[in-house]
């Protein structure tokens, strides 16, 4: 049992003549009843208190939460006893896990229930444990409260953001693609076999234009062809030591590991088949490309607990061992990190030498802090130094980036918010224009 703030504050006030005593001795005399009669009042609440047995605590969240996104928690009361009760619940998410959990206090009726949401955003994939809850019940009169723990104890688990694949197939199921930032119009594709008539779209190419259905249907109509199906697409993904570096406290593995499942995901659509290479100083992880939604399942599960490691990427080992198990042509799509011609000279050459056999898009993320410093007012005299550190930084990544692009990399090179978008924009277009 623990007195409440409304108990001690009765209790304050009779002790105000105790304190007036010293002068006037009989006031103490009406602190002696008050008091008296304020310790019975709060044993009577007590007594009153409902048993444990009357209340009923649950917790919902899934057992597979998203890297960070906001994933819903549910802790829910009930109450079993046959008068309502003020309840205040108090739950244990993980530890290091940002949440906006507060202390849930809600008048809950007799024979109903509360639910109090809120949210964790995972920063770091990986397992975590909730721990128990922890129920406050206040008395009916308001001067005392039971406090009780709940055993609630659960494990999760953190993969790479399950909700943007979620959200890909429910928007392109409802034509909302546009909303993801994903041109809707490439999903139709381009191939070589002609498949059916629609009406024009402002951005498809003129060439598409059926001129005699124009004419019968009096308004403009491009002809759709197939997409290339059952090609193959492979990620490779750098785990060394530059995606180690974090933006907004997610680390760039972390992002690169999301846009690479969103791509997993359209290419299955697409009946493409995907594959997975994880490599740091050694290979890490290989699943040889298939088709099928089975297929995108083991690529979570290979990339569920992969780290980044403080070594160098050795490319070389990496590619060469790829050359020994997977001789398909295919679009691989590397996951790294660029940062000049110089430094960056290995990955360059090393991206460059699969090709003409494979088609290579290289993935990179930008810090979105670089370039608001780099176009940020001059306030201060370190205002300066820090623009031109970033426009340095920009003018590197670009001349690394061109240097790709000259040798025949495709280059996507986006800040977090936009990279899965950008990339799966990127692979529509590579099915578009037929490049693989």
């Amino acid at each position: 049992m623990t007195f409440t703030a409304r108990w001690f504050a009765l209790f304050a006030a009779g002790s105000v003549p105790l304190a007036l005593s010293w002068w006037a001795p009989g006031l103490a005399l009406l602190a002696i009843p008050w008091n008296g009669l304020l310790l019975a009042a709060a044993i009577a609440d007590y007594l009153l208190l409902p048993p444990w047995a009357a209340i009923e605590v649950s917790r919902r969240v899934e057992a597979e939460l998203s890297l960070g996104e906001d994933n819903p928690v549910r802790v829910e009361v009930a109450n079993r006893s046959k008068w309502q009760w003020n309840i205040t619940l108090h739950d244990e998410p993980p530890p290091r896990m940002p949440t906006d959990h507060r202390d849930a206090a809600a008048v809950v009726a007799p024979g109903r229930r509360h639910t109090t949401l809120y949210h964790v955003r995972p920063r770091a994939r990986g397992d975590y444990r909730f721990g128990d809850v922890w129920v406050r019940v206040r008395g009916r009169l308001g001067l005392v409260a039971r406090i009780g723990r709940f055993p609630a104890e659960q494990e999760v688990k953190v993969y790479p953001n399950l909700r943007a694949t979620a959200r890909f197939t429910l928007m392109a199921r409802r034509g909302r693609l546009q909303q993801l930032g994903i041109r809707a119009a490439r999903l139709a594709g381009a191939g070589r076999e002609f498949e059916s008539l629609r009406d024009h779209q402002p951005d498809d190419d003129i060439r598409r234009i059926d001129w005699k259905a124009t004419a019968r249907r009096g308004r403009l109509v491009s002809r759709e062809y197939q997409v290339e199906r059952s090609q193959n697409v492979l990620l490779a993904l750098d785990l060394g030591r530059t995606m180690l570096a974090e933006i907004d406290g997610i680390a760039k593995l972390d992002y690169a590991l999301n846009a690479a499942l969103l791509l997993a995901t359209v290419a299955s659509l697409s009946d493409d088949r995907v594959g997975l290479l994880a490599f740091s100083d050694t290979v890490r992880a290989w699943i040889a490309p298939a088709r099928g939604r089975g297929q995108v399942c083991r690529i979570l599960q290979a990339l569920y607990n992969v780290r980044a490691e403080r070594v160098e990427p050795d490319y070389e080992a990496a590619f060469a061992w790829l050359a020994g198990r997977w001789r398909r042509r295919s679009l691989v799509v590397a996951f790294t990190d660029l940062w000049d011609p110089e430094s960056s000279r290995q990955t360059i050459s090393q991206l460059a030498s699969l090709q003409p056999r494979h088609l290579v898009a290289c993935v990179t993320l930008l810090d979105s802090l670089v370039p608001r410093l780099a176009s940020a007012p001059l306030r201060v005299a370190s205002d300066a130094f820090e623009r031109a550190v970033a426009l340095q930084v920009l003018e590197d990544r670009e001349r690394a980036a061109a240097e790709l692009r000259r040798r025949g990399v495709l280059v996507v090179d986006s800040p977090a918010d936009r990279l899965s978008a950008d990339l799966v924009n990127r692979y529509l277009e590579v099915k578009e224009r037929m490049l693989l």
